[in-house]
């Protein structure tokens, strides 16, 4: 019975990897925006526009502390996944 189970439990863990590559993707995309606007803030702040200032760099700052915190979360995801396919 194993042996019928091996093909599905192979496209189980290749769609898994799948979806855990788009999520890395997708992180570092959203970690690359909010660095741009983080960098942002630090232009409007040299302009004295402070409030401005402030909100973009607090936007890009949470955006990057989110991002880094889902990257981790599917990095852990992919480790669990490889561990359990070798199992």
């Amino acid at each position: 019975m194993q042996n019928n189970n091996d093909p599905i439990k192979g496209e189980f863990m290749h769609e898994l990897l799948r979806q855990a590559k788009l999520t890395f993707n997708l992180a570092l995309s959203v970690t690359a925006a909010s660095a741009m606007m983080t960098l942002g803030g630090v232009g409007l702040l040299y302009f004295n526009k402070v409030s401005e200032a402030s909100l973009t760099a607090g936007g890009g700052a949470l955006a990057t502390i989110t991002s880094v915190q889902l990257a981790k979360q599917t990095r852990e995801e992919l480790l669990q996944i490889l561990e359990k396919s070798d199992g």
